[in-house]
């Protein structure tokens, strides 16, 4: 019974003790640093220019964790609860949803961003290649 309430605990703990900075990151050297407000606002749908640049997201996999740190750190939502958010917006016409990487590999970030001139992605700010812009960083 210790060892159950024990497991639970480290489980439920581990991601708090352990939770990782992020960094909203692109390649397009003309987009400046952003506020906390604009990038939750990015990330909800609600902006999707910046500086009248149209700008793409990109997201990380439904079942990463790194996405679930990442919401729940910006925005205390979980990946469902965004993906209901991106269902309304993308109904209701005011924006896409982001496009959904097949892995969650730094590699496969940096090729989306690199083939998305304007793309803008996350990835743990431990994580980051020397060469990215990074227009913000979520310290958890």
């Amino acid at each position: 019974m210790h060892s159950r309430w024990l497991a639970l605990t480290i489980l439920f703990i581990w991601p708090i003790c352990y939770a990782e900075d992020f960094a909203v990151i692109t390649f397009n050297n003309e987009l400046q640093p952003l506020r906390a407000n604009q990038v939750k606002m990015l990330y909800r749908g609600r902006l999707n220019h910046l500086e009248g640049i149209a700008i793409k997201l990109a997201d990380l996999p439904d079942n990463s964790p790194i996405r679930q740190q990442f919401y729940q750190a910006l925005l205390n939502k979980t990946p469902s609860q965004m993906n209901m958010i991106w269902a309304r917006q993308s109904f209701s016409g005011q924006s896409s949803a982001p496009y959904e990487l097949e892995n969650d590999s730094v590699s496969d970030v940096m090729d989306w961003l690199i083939n998305n001139p304007n793309g803008v992605a996350y990835l743990p700010a431990s994580l980051l290649p020397a060469d990215v812009n990074v227009l913000y960083t979520l310290n958890n």
